[in-house]
Formats: C-alpha cells, sequence, structure tokens
C-alpha cells in the first residue's frame, strides 16, 4: 500500500454504498450465514469480509464453490439467493442502515459532484436513498445491474467517469475489489473501515491543506 497527495480540488466525490455510506455488509453476512446452514459450514464474518464483501452475488458463488464440493448443495443455495436478497431488503427496512451524520455529509457537499458506484441492483438502493432523503444530492449513480463486468472489475468505475464527465476525482470504498475497480480506473481512492468514519474522512479530506496527505491506494 502507498500513500499518495492530491493538491487540487477534486473533480467528483464518489462513494460505495455497502459498507461506506450504508452499515450493511453484516446484513449480507448473516444472511449468507442463514442460506449455508444446511451445508454446515462456519462461515465467518472474516470469511465474508475475504471472499465477500463488494462482490456481486456471482462472483460469492464462485468462492463458496471452493467450500462447498457437494455439487448438489450449490444448486440448492443458487436457488435461495432470491431469498438472501428478500431477507436483506427486510432488515434494510426495518433498520434504515444510513446513519444521520452521513446524510447530513452529502446534503453538505452536494453542491459538488457527486457519484455513487454500487455493486447492488438499482431496486435494492433506490428506496433506501429516497427513504434516507439523499437521492437528489447525486449527479450520477451506477448499479450493479446495469454492468457486466463488476468489481475489481474497472467497468463500474469507467462508466461513471463517462457519467460525470470527470477524469479523476476521490472515490470511498470499502473493499478491496471496490478499492481495485476505482484505482484502475484512474481515480484516487480512500479505503472506508467502517461507515460511521466516513463523515470525519470527508471533511478532513476536504479541510485539509493544499499539500496534504490523505490517499491510499492499494
Amino acid at each position: 500500500m502507498t500513500t499518495a497527495k492530491y493538491r487540487a480540488t477534486p473533480q467528483a466525490l464518489i462513494f460505495d454504498f455497502d459498507g461506506v455510506l450504508a452499515d450493511t455488509e453484516p446484513l449480507y453476512w448473516r444472511a449468507w450465514c442463514e442460506l449455508l446452514k444446511p451445508c454446515n459450514i462456519d462461515f465467518t464474518w472474516a470469511d465474508y469480509c475475504r471472499i465477500g464483501r463488494g462482490i456481486r452475488d456471482e462472483n460469492m458463488l464462485s468462492s463458496l464453490a471452493e467450500l462447498i464440493s457437494d455439487p448438489d448443495a450449490m444448486h440448492r443455495l443458487k436457488e435461495r439467493l432470491p431469498e438472501r436478497k428478500e431477507i436483506v431488503r427486510r432488515w434494510k427496512l426495518a433498520q434504515p442502515p444510513i446513519a444521520e451524520a452521513t446524510i447530513a455529509l452529502l446534503h453538505s457537499v452536494a453542491r459538488r459532484s457527486l457519484g455513487l458506484v454500487t455493486s447492488s441492483d438499482r431496486s435494492d438502493i433506490e428506496p433506501l436513498l429516497h427513504r434516507a432523503g439523499i437521492a437528489e444530492c447525486f449527479t450520477a449513480c451506477v448499479f450493479g445491474d446495469e454492468i457486466t463486468a463488476h468489481k475489481p472489475d474497472p467497468a463500474p468505475y469507467l462508466l461513471m467517469r463517462e457519467k460525470l464527465q470527470v477524469s479523476g476525482g476521490i472515490v470511498f470504498e470499502d473493499s478491496d475489489a471496490g478499492l481495485k475497480s476505482a484505482a484502475d480506473a484512474g481515480f484516487d481512492v480512500v479505503r472506508v473501515e467502517s461507515p460511521d468514519q466516513l463523515p470525519a474522512l470527508v471533511h478532513k479530506l476536504l479541510n485539509r491543506d493544499s499539500g496534504g496527505k490523505y490517499n491510499e491506494r492499494t
């Protein structure tokens, strides 16, 4: 990991959703644990962070195939993916996952060019954005169901560059896959360890001295 300097005003601020704007990654992990119970697999949080964080279900299944040797079990798991999505959707609606501090942050920087890049489908994310009152804060969004190549491929962030008409900017991501995707698309990247850190990270970056260090690339 290297540290870089950013001296100019960023052209855009771009955010991942799960694990950055919203504290949803534990919900995905719990839902996967429910699906994996019949397989008698102890699927730990560390396991999820290693193979599932920031990853689409299709790629997640490929990784799980290394843990599950029974083809029939894998087939049943694939058939239950809609159930996993519905479980997470109910949990998200029951307890909105976007903190008030993050909502306030986005409104405070809404005059800037803001982007949202997520591996989740539009139908899963847009209701949460509208419910939190932040949908209009974003100049452009890239959802998982509008592209065919997903993180860690740079395609999602290349599409964001096209939508925002920028050559670069600062991306806030929590997963290795997301960080690689953004960096390979030419963006500067900041790792967010947990959503509650985001407001302080953004404010520190925007209030930095012109020669201040902020950026951690993977």
